[in-house]
Order: C-alpha cells, then structure tokens, then sequence
C-alpha cells in the first residue's frame, strides 16, 4: 500500500466521528482562530489531500482530547509524534516525504521495530519504537557497520514502552549512504531508594558510573530509497559583509527536506572566532524559517574554535522561489581568549565573557568547585560558558568528565540559617549558574576555555538575497 492509499484509508476512517470526538472541531476552530494571530504553526496552503491531513496534525497539537481518541491507529500516533517537535520533520510528514521500513525483531521479550525514517542528501532520521513488559525503556547509542562519520543525536531517555523514538544523523563531508547496518541495545532504568544513611557525596568525588544492563540486542538492514537521499540542493551566494570589525562571507546555502544550512567563512585577519549567529530565512509571502532549535543546529571547524555550518528550519516544501536571509546577532570568541587565566585563591580572573562573573571559588579536599553567573536567555535557556577541558601553568591538559548548570548558587551541605537561604535564592534571580568540578586540581590558578567571550546586534540587520 503507498503512503497516499494509506491517508486515504486513514482519512475514510476518519469520517464516523468516534464518540470521543463530538464538538472537537469546532472547540479547535475555535480555538485555532484564536491563536491564528500569534503564530504560524504551517506554512503550507491548505489544498490537497496532503493539506487536509496538516488539518489533522493541527487538531492533534490543538486539542489533546482528540489526539488521545485516535490513540488507537498506530499510524496516526506516529505522525502526531513525528511533528509535535520538529517544523521541518512535520512538513515533509504532511507532505509524504517519508520512506516506511516496518522492520520488527523480538528479543527477550523486547520487540523494536525501525516504522520510517526521513532522509534527504545530509541528513537520516531513523524512528523506532521498543515494546516490552517494563515501566521504561531506552535505546543505546548505536553503532553502524560500515561506520559512519557524522554527527548521531541519539534517542530520548527512559521512554514508555511504545514510544516513537528516534536518532538522528548528520553529516557534513559525506553523504547519506545507500545504507549500512545499524545495532543498539535496549536498556531498562530502575529507580533506586535514596539510603538517607549514607554520608553526603561531593561534587568533587570520582562517581563510578553504573552502565545499565542490555536487555535485548538488536541489529538492522537499513536501505534508504535513492529518491529520497538525492534530495538537496546548494545555491553559490558568495556575500561579504562586516560586523563588529569581523568581515564574514556567506559562501553557500544548502536546501534539504530536513533543514537548511548557511555556511559562512570568516576572514583570516578576524580577530575573533565566530561562534554562533542570530538570523532568520524569508520568502516573498513573508514567511520566515528560524534556526533550528531542537537538534543538531551548528557544525564547526575542526581545527579552530570557528563555527561555520548554521541549521534553519527546511523552506524545501515551501517552493519558494526567493529567499533573504536577515542578520540580526552574532556571538564571538576573540581569538586571544582562546584560554584565560583565573586566580583561584583571589577569585580573580583577567579576563572573562560578556555577562559573567566569577561568583565563588572554594578549595575542598578533592579540588576545587568553581561558579560563574551569566544571565539567563529567554525562556530559562541556559548556555555553556566553558569547555570541559582545562589547563595549568606548564599546558598540561584535564578534563572536568562533568560540570552543572543550575538556578542558584551550588551548595555543599544544609542551609539552616532562614536569611541566608533567602539570600542564597536570590542570588540566583534572572542568572544561572555554572559549577565546574576540578577534581585533584592541586594549584592555585587555572586556564579555562570561554565558548563565547562577547555577542554583537546587527542595526539594522545585514540582509542578503539567497535566491
């Protein structure tokens, strides 16, 4: 059966309205009419048969109620999941850009079965499910025979039996093979009770990690349909342009089903690395395609800290026949703060990003633990504000294994004193903070690596024609 035969089915399923379902589209017409005014959820005319099924993604994200008396029709349940997260996944869903795989293997008791992926010329987004008898399940990141040199996003953690999961595959050098085989491992989390009697551990102590057992191993076949992996196409732009004292070329723009990318070059005698962009796509009816923001969104540069593959939400299903891309921001790394140096003991620093401070710097008897504050983005997005890797005095390398990200100053032990835990909250409002973890860290200065040292507002915004 095509995809086509299956909406139809899909859609003739659809004309006895389940009890469940009374009143429901009009609550959501209503509601969507509402909303129409805040945002665009699609950029797709409301024609064909592929438009009539957007009306119903449009209902599934609008009104749970009917989401859940679909609940029943697997497919259905796939492509609600499929588009509640990525724009780009979502269009080419509506617009039958998917390859069904319907691969299933059962081992004990654990079935996983690879249901569709959605690939283009650069990119593979392999979904699966795994069902079994256990309160949760996760799938390991995999491994691929031939191996396969790309960026791998891997699947959501700890997920209800029958969950869509998914990983992703980003390449850049290459491109989508005509297909590998892929393994991973099904694992299960099972919550541990807390022993209040145990001594309190310190950010600082050597942690052994438990790896989880593998409950069942599973090994795919995957071929990909050429039609699908031939899809993409790079457009020479070749545009100059200078922004805070950094001149930057846009040198190509790709156009994929799944995502869009900006490659950009900056100029040998920059003083800083560019490190990040703030930009949006628009067509001539004024749609506008923003970066994007759940996945894979930048790709870098090997041999520096320069970033210079930007990701946008795709504009392949929109058939536009013009894009501008709008520069609004840029974030740097000036290329002499590659490292900086801190004075532990002082609680100094000579120099630091923009935004940050050095909010505390403790000697324990494993190392030290080190805070920064910086301001918090819109909407509690919370940025990385330095490397994992560190040095000394002499060059020498060490690795932090990991540090936290959290909303008020870290605290080792109880706080009993009322006023200074109000005092302690508070320091946190509209910041976060930073702990890094130098365990075994014996001197009294470090060299840490900022990801960002400042960011830059393009006024007005540098425009450039794409198409």
């Amino acid at each position: 059966m095509t995809r086509n035969e299956e909406y139809a089915a899909l859609l003739a399923t659809l004309e006895e309205t389940p009890p469940a379902l009374e009143g429901t589209v009009e609550r959501a017409l209503a509601r969507k009419r509402a909303v129409r005014n805040k945002k665009r959820i699609f950029g797709i005319p409301a024609v064909s048969l592929a438009a009539c099924f957007a009306a119903f993604v449009l209902l599934v994200n609008l009104f749970p109620p009917f989401a859940a008396a679909c609940g029943g029709v697997p497919v259905l349940r796939e492509l609600a999941k499929a588009v509640a997260w990525s724009p780009s996944l979502s269009a080419a869903v509506e617009n039958d850009y998917v390859q069904p795989m319907g691969q299933s293997q059962t081992v004990n008791g654990i079935t996983a079965t690879v249901e569709y992926v959605i690939v283009d010329q650069k990119q593979l987004n392999i979904f699966f499910t795994l069902k079994g008898d256990y309160d949760n399940l996760s799938a390991e990141m995999p491994d691929f025979s031939p191996e396969q040199h790309c960026a791998v996003q891997g699947a959501d953690y700890r997920e209800a039996p029958g969950t869509l999961l998914h990983f992703t595959l980003d390449y850049m050098d290459a491109d989508v093979p005509e297909g590998f085989t892929m393994t991973f491992g099904a694992t299960t989390y099972v919550e541990q009770p807390y022993d209040w009697d145990a001594p309190e551990s310190s950010i600082l102590d050597e942690r052994e990690e438990k790896e989880p057992d593998i409950l069942a191993e599973f090994t795919f076949d995957l071929r990909f349909d050429p039609t699908y992996t031939a899809q993409g196409e790079r457009i020479p732009v070749n545009r100059s342009f200078t922004l805070d004292g950094q001149t930057l070329t846009v040198t190509e723009a790709e156009v994929y089903p799944t995502h869009v990318r900006i490659n950009v070059a900056g100029d040998e005698n920059n003083t800083a690395w560019l490190e990040g962009l703030e930009f949006y796509l628009e067509n001539e009816d004024g749609e506008r395609f923003s970066p994007i923001s759940n996945g894979i969104s930048s790709s870098g540069d090997p041999d520096s800290p320069a970033m210079w593959s930007f990701r946008l939400e795709s504009t392949y299903f929109s058939r536009s026949d013009h894009l501008t891309l709008h520069i609004t921001g840029a974030k740097w790394l000036d290329k002499d703060m590659e490292r900086i140096r801190v004075n532990l003991a002082d609680r100094t620093a000579e120099k630091l990003p923009e935004g940050v401070e050095l909010y505390s710097a403790e000697r324990k008897d494993g190392g030290w633990i080190v805070q920064f504050s910086a301001p918090e983005e819109e909407e509690l997005h919370f940025y990385q504000l330095f490397g994992m890797t560190y040095y000394d005095a002499e060059g020498n390398p060490y690795e932090m294994g990991s540090h936290s990200v959290v909303t008020t100053p870290y605290f080792e032990g109880t706080i009993t004193d009322e006023a200074a835990m109000e005092a302690h909250d508070k320091a946190g409002e509209g910041k976060f903070f930073e702990v890094l973890p130098l365990r075994n860290y014996p001197a009294d200065e470090v060299w840490l690596c900022p990801s960002f040292s400042h960011t830059t507002a393009a006024e007005p915004p540098v425009v450039i024609a794409i198409k």
